[in-house]
């Protein structure tokens, strides 16, 4: 039984790696014994090594966010299993690809009361694009079997729209022999073994993803005067150009997402990045009166920009995305284009005119420009250190050619909203699926993982707190991440919502005030530690964790109620500044 374990878990390992998929996340195990052996004894496999499976599952959930590619999670039995899950559903909703391995006990000690063994079948519900279940290995199953089975999780974790996929595997004992593995018998697996490939491929059509506009999206486009694209949340930087291109072409203003990889990157007056803050005026929402709208990619941070589109409702409301589902949660979209945004742009390029008013265009343009020189004026390095400087102090010094990982609630809200646009390279991500505040740092430093390089984590005091843990693996990690804890003692963000009038139940089961600071957890876990009081402070300890490339925590202490205040107060100013 031994070497057929072994054979078995060899023939999983080798045929992700040859699907495309080495790299995997692996929690230590007693069941998961020989998946685990057959990534440590297989030369090409890049392996990461996690005590805590939810940490290990969002590490590859940042890793597969950064290559497109999905990386393989491995545990044993048990809790270990369900502790992936909000990983797993963070990847479902955001289309993210994960192939999710887990030991399981044998069917004759399912519901027996058997040491560490609860129910793994379709465990993740739902939340799966793709579920099996190997069963114990046997010399009288062929072994194309587990190829196949394989090369057809590969196909599911990446076809369109792109999540994870969950195959449980059964093992009995023993999980460990000295004994070598059986020799492969069949011409057709010798044959598999020799050719370096893998054993089923999946082709796409050739034309699968051609995208014919239609001779009246065409026209209704070349007719529109006052038309706006929005970009959302686009998965890859080819994506983002070919909107820019489209955009150029059409001349329409272009509404960014931070995400969107079009907000950090150009300069264009194209780009109006602070759409969010144009909203707050009413006499410019009356204003601007957009005929046709056309939103590229997924969901968007921005709830004042829902709120504007619940309450005008543009006639004509196009969703140009690859993935089938819905992202229509106000219900307005009159047509909705399944296709790729890159093959779209590029089809509709040569029949596109621009007819656009340009005293609208050039008004908005404007509106945007007076809110950026506000920005810059009531932000200097002289003032105390916020919330709002720190967005704009690292959307401005960023390193090009880096990344920029945003946690939930406030940190990404800032920087949707303050971040100015500027040429520097960054590429930008955040666990928008289901917008929670769990996995964060292992999320960034997978991010850093895939993309090969330096990455700056924006991230809250309580969603630190929740993932304090992960910090261990910036041991092992070979790229940096620089943290940035913005500790305002509590969770800042519900200071916002009509809850924290409530004075009497607000803070203690709302703001859930603390004292933590992060100094002694920066020790803990041997990473380097500022503590910067100023703006000024704030940006030279900045600059210099990024020029000793080692990871590093930059803690910066925010009085919550005086954030809340300088939210409003700056939201005040913009108002008055449009609306006159």
């Amino acid at each position: 039984m031994a070497n057929l374990n072994s054979q078995w878990s060899y023939l999983i390992v080798e045929e992700l790696i040859r699907q495309g998929c080495n790299y995997f996340c692996i929690s230590p195990g007693s069941r998961s014994t020989f998946l685990t052996v057959a990534v440590a004894q297989n030369p090409r496999a890049n392996s990461k090594i996690f005590y805590d499976e939810r940490g290990s599952a969002f590490h590859a959930l940042g890793y597969a966010k950064a290559t497109g590619k999905p990386a393989a999670l491995i545990c044993t039995s048990g809790t270990a299993a369900a502790n992936y899950f909000p990983a797993i559903i963070e990847a479902c909703q955001d289309s993210v690809p994960l192939i999710v391995l887990t030991a399981d006990r044998p069917p004759e000690l399912r519901d027996t009361g058997a040491n560490q063994t609860i129910d793994q079948v379709k465990i993740f519900g739902d939340y799966l694009n793709w579920y099996f279940e190997i069963p114990v290995p046997d010399e009288n199953i062929s072994t194309q079997f587990i190829l196949t089975t394989i090369d057809q999780a590969y196909y599911k974790a990446m076809h369109t729209p792109q999540g994870p996929v969950h195959i449980n595997c059964m093992f009995r004992e023993p999980f460990f022999s000295m004994v070598k593995p059986v020799e492969f018998q069949t011409d057709i697996i010798k044959k598999w073994k020799l050719s370096g490939s893998p054993f089923t491929s999946y082709k796409k059509p050739e034309n699968g993803n051609n995208f014919k506009p239609d001779p009246e999206i065409i026209l209704q486009l070349n007719n529109t005067k006052r038309g706006i694209i929005f970009a959302g949340k686009l998965d890859n930087k080819s994506d983002a150009e070919s909107v820019f291109e489209l955009a150029k072409k059409i001349g329409w203003p272009v509404f960014a997402d931070i995400v969107s990889g079009l907000r950090i990157g150009t300069d264009s007056e194209l780009i109006i990045e602070h759409y969010d803050l144009l909203l707050l005026s009413d006499s410019f929402k009356k204003s601007l009166d957009p005929k046709t709208i056309i939103q590229f990619g997924k969901r968007f941070v921005s709830k004042r920009l829902l709120k504007y589109l619940d309450e005008f409702k543009p006639a004509n409301y196009f969703l140009i995305d690859d993935s089938p589902n819905r992202y229509d949660p106000i219900h307005i979209i009159s047509e909705r284009i399944v296709t790729n945004i890159n093959q779209f742009c590029k089809s509709l390029l040569p029949h596109i005119q621009s007819n656009i008013d340009n005293s609208w265009y050039e008004s908005i343009q404007s509106e945007n420009i007076k809110i950026s020189n506000l920005l810059e004026k009531e932000f200097t390095l002289e003032i105390p250190i916020s919330e709002i400087s720190v967005a704009l102090n690292i959307s401005k010094h960023s390193p090009t050619n880096s990344g920029l990982f945003l946690a939930s609630s406030m940190p990404i809200r800032d920087m949707d909203m303050f971040a100015n646009k500027n040429e520097n390279s960054i590429v930008v991500a955040a666990n928008r699926g289901a917008s929670g505040i769990d996995g964060t740092i292992a999320s960034a430093i997978g991010f850093a993982q895939g993309n090969q390089t330096l990455i700056t984590l924006i991230i809250g005091d309580l969603a630190s707190i929740h993932d304090l843990n992960s910090l261990h693996q910036l041991s092992s990690t070979d790229y940096p991440v620089i943290i940035v804890i913005l500790n305002n003692h509590g969770g800042g963000i519900f200071s916002f919502l009509p809850i924290s009038e409530h004075t009497e139940v607000f803070e203690k089961y709302f703001a859930t005030p603390h004292e933590l600071n992060f100094k002694d957890a920066a020790s803990l876990f041997h990473v380097n530690y500022y503590h910067p009081k100023s703006n000024k402070e704030f940006l030279e300890n900045y600059v210099s964790a990024i020029k000793v490339q080692q990871s590093a925590i930059i803690e910066i202490s925010i009085d919550r109620n005086e954030n809340h205040k300088l939210h409003k107060d700056i939201f005040s100013k913009i108002t008055e500044l449009l609306e006159n």
